[in-house]
């Protein structure tokens, strides 16, 4: 089954709240990463979630599970920066129903260590 919806409006809270955001406590070495590799920072939000996104379409996931959260989907992929350069890197995705309706959240992306 290859991947092909998500809803942005359940990412972009994640995007800019945690994902590029330097100053959470959990997050802030993802956005560093983002930053200082990818180029991405919190005003970037947008862009970042269109090439993530763009990155998962067509995608079959490396690895699924089932969580009491839902189907969580872990895609390995290829992240295109800001300068056009692409980084290998772990997109995770958990399917869940929220209000009734089925919602596609990425929940994390990190780097690939495998650098595949």
């Amino acid at each position: 089954m290859k991947y092909q919806s998500i809803l942005p409006e359940m990412f972009v809270i994640v995007t800019e709240g945690y994902l590029l955001n330097p100053d959470h406590p959990k997050g802030s070495s993802k956005a560093k990463f983002m930053k200082e590799v990818l180029g991405y920072s919190q005003s970037d939000s947008k862009l970042f979630h269109k090439n993530v996104v763009d990155s998962l379409i067509g995608k079959n996931p490396t690895k699924s599970e089932t969580t009491p959260f839902g189907t969580k989907h872990t895609f390995n992929t290829k992240l295109i920066g800001k300068d056009g350069k692409s980084v290998s890197a772990n997109v995770v995705v958990v399917i869940q129903k929220d209000n009734g309706r089925i919602t596609h959240k990425i929940v994390t992306v990190y780097p690939d260590k495998k650098g595949n």
